[in-house]
């Protein structure tokens, strides 16, 4: 694989981990706004925020399948 392939999946794991260790702190603050009896319009928010990161951690790991893919074809 060439260096540059290897540093762009290496920046692409790292975002890829920071995405999910943010959700997985907005999921704890969710639940805890939850038990504490949270107002609607803030779990609204992270709920949305959630979504959000899922949805860009799921980009990114198509595109690193993407890049493995192509690898493998080579």
């Amino acid at each position: 694989m060439p260096l540059a392939g290897n540093n762009n999946l290496d920046e692409l794991y790292y975002l890829t981990r920071l995405l999910e260790e943010r959700r997985g702190l907005l999921e704890r603050e969710r639940e805890a706004l939850e038990r504490l009896g949270g107002d609607e319009a803030s779990l609204h928010i992270i709920d949305v925020e959630i979504r959000a990161l899922s949805e860009e951690s799921t980009r990114l790991g198509s595109s690193i399948s993407d890049i493995l893919e192509r690898d493998l074809q080579r």
